[in-house]
């Protein structure tokens, strides 16, 4: 329960709470018109100050109090005993605690040597000790969080949605505390949910490779498949030429041997080509003679000589026996050195041809070296091309055991899923009298305000429990609203005794804007009685003009109202403007 707010200035008066129903309560100064206006005078600040005290955040609206220094001090029952929070509105990382000795052994963990403690530390032991909240959160861990169940009870938004606390607020979020408040196995709701995201992860994924929306390495199976095999063998292929690659160490000697071979070679060859004419005019040398003789040569010569001794002396000329035999001797001389040359030659080209194809066969077995072998740059240069095909083969492997193991992961993810929806159908079953009780609880509270049937009902889907308020008349501004109490009111009854529940609940006045007079005076009574039913407190803030007659002269009302704001600077919650 929550006792007393105060502040260190002295503006602003305490305002103390009891059990029960309890009203701030904003009327018009004496002489004022209907002009005035009884908003804006620190209604809704008196609750922010107080969920402040409670590890909220600093209403935009309370900055100029900051710069003021302005602090705040709630008195709260927690862990069974009476403690008081103070916090500063400047800075406010730390709240200083006032607590007896008893809770010593509670806090001394969490407090320093001067009674202070972090506001992390602080939202902690209010989760213990106002819904049992054994955990702390974690960032990103989609748990539950004390502050966002402080925000079930202490409502400054009437939103449509009485299963948020904001429009804004993610499905899993709302869905996991209400399970909490409602005593149900939130942890299903928060698994199914971290699931449910990872399963749209993996068909956005799928989506965008059908689509080749996403990087190379993300494609569908059989196109890295068909890569793979043609990587690979591209791979053995490059792996064959290297280890049959022949390294030449000197290839530019070879060359230079090359070249002196073949330059040899073209020298014999053009000597043989020499030779051959020699020997061809050498054996048609040798041809001719014995044609000469064949034809009478000797005959030709004595006539010739016959001619001669008719113009010469005969004492000049010699016998024709002489001259013939000095001609058969000059020819027979000269058949000796043809012969003798050509069979010279002969040996010679023979010598020649031998030496050629010696030659020949060494060139050829260099130019083959050549062929076959190459440099160390080459050899290189194709081992890298082979460590780029390894790579490229590793590199398709690694994606296809990507797409397969992302394949296999939305798998498991689907079989998890079934799995967490079948352990959820079992905890919505075992708790289906709960449930009912629930029900007909928010039911009898419609019928109360509205004489209609109001249903709130469990269900289990890929989220996990999805729970849905419905009201059989049209959703006007103040059925929603009276939802939303009978909601907030169905929680306190059911969770306080249960441990999940602070069993103190608080309302802005914009819960009560635009409901018919007949409907807030039953809603007020409501609210009463259930309070008083459970052992429950009921904090609210309401304008004068809204509250029934009926009511506002009722005892409990007036009993119930813990202070008076007026529309003047002086009358306002705080006692000053700001």
């Amino acid at each position: 329960m929550l006792r007393r707010i105060s502040s260190n200035f002295d503006s602003f008066r305490p305002v103390s709470f009891g059990p029960g129903f309890n009203v701030i309560l904003a009327e018009m100064a004496p002489g004022a018109s209907e002009k005035h206006s009884r908003n804006a005078r620190g209604k809704t600040t008196l609750i922010q100050a107080i969920n402040y005290c409670l590890g909220g955040t600093l209403a935009k609206s309370m900055a100029p109090l900051a710069a003021a220094g302005w602090s705040f001090s709630l008195e709260l029952d927690l862990f069974g005993s009476t403690l008081t929070a103070t916090r500063n509105l400047k800075g406010g990382n730390k709240l200083r605690l006032d607590y007896p000795g008893e809770l010593s052994g509670v806090l001394h963990a969490y407090v320093d040597e001067n009674s202070a403690v972090t506001v992390e530390d602080w939202k902690f032991l209010l989760g213990l000790g106002l819904f049992s909240l054994d955990r702390v959160g974690e960032s990103g861990d989609r748990g539950i969080s004390p502050r966002t169940l402080l925000s079930y009870v202490i409502r400054t938004e009437a939103v449509k949605d009485p299963l948020k606390i904001i429009p804004q607020q993610p499905a899993w979020s709302s869905r996991e505390h209400v399970a909490y408040l409602l005593n149900l196995n939130w942890e299903l709701v928060r698994d199914l949910s971290r699931l449910e995201e990872d399963s749209d992860t993996y068909k956005a994924i799928a989506r965008a490779t059908k689509k080749s929306l996403l990087p190379r390495a993300l494609r569908p199976e059989p196109e890295l498949m068909l890569e793979l095999v043609e990587a690979q063998r591209t791979l053995a292929e490059l792996t064959s030429r290297v280890q049959g690659f022949q390294v030449v160490e000197d290839p530019d000697g070879l060359i230079s041997r090359a070249d002196r071979v073949t330059e040899e070679l073209k020298e014999l060859r053009n000597d043989a080509l020499v030779d051959r004419r020699m020997i061809e005019l050498y054996a048609e040398s040798i041809e001719n003679e014995q044609g000469s003789e064949d034809a009478g040569v000797g005959e030709v010569v004595a006539e010739l000589y016959g001619e001669m001794q008719r113009a010469f002396n005969p004492e000049a000329l010699q016998s024709f026996e002489k001259v013939e035999a000095f001609h058969h001797q000059v020819m027979g001389n000269r058949r000796r050195f043809l012969s003798a040359e050509l069979e010279r030659l002969r040996g010679q080209q023979a010598e020649r041809d031998e030496k050629i194809r010696a030659l020949t066969v060494s060139r050829n077995s260099i130019l083959a070296v050549l062929d076959a072998g190459g440099a160390l740059e080459e050899l290189s240069a194709l081992q890298n091309e082979r460590a780029q095909a390894a790579a490229h083969v590793t590199e398709v492997e690694t994606a296809l055991n990507n797409v397969r193991d992302l394949a296999e992961a939305q798998e498991g993810v689907r079989v998890q899923k079934a799995q967490l929806r079948q352990e959820t159908a079992r905890d919505l079953s075992a708790n289906r009298q709960k449930l009912d009780a629930v029900a007909a609880r928010f039911d009898r509270m419609m019928q109360e305000l509205y004489g209609v049937s109001g249903v709130l009902t469990a269900e289990v889907d890929d989220l996990g429990f999805k729970f849905t308020i419905r009201v059989s008349t049209s959703a006007s501004g103040g059925v929603t609203r009276m939802q939303l109490l009978c909601f907030d009111l169905t929680l306190m009854a059911e969770g306080t005794g249960e441990n999940h529940h602070p069993g103190f609940l608080i309302h802005d006045s914009v819960v009560f804007d635009g409901v018919d007079p007949r409907q807030v005076a039953a809603g007020l009574s409501l609210v009463r009685e259930t309070a008083e039913s459970v052992g429950a407190q009921y904090i609210c803030t309401m304008n004068s003009n809204d509250v029934p007659a009926s009511v506002s002269d009722a005892d409990w009302f007036i009993e119930g109202t813990r202070r008076i704001v007026l529309d003047t600077e002086e009358g306002g919650i705080l006692g000053t403007s700001f």
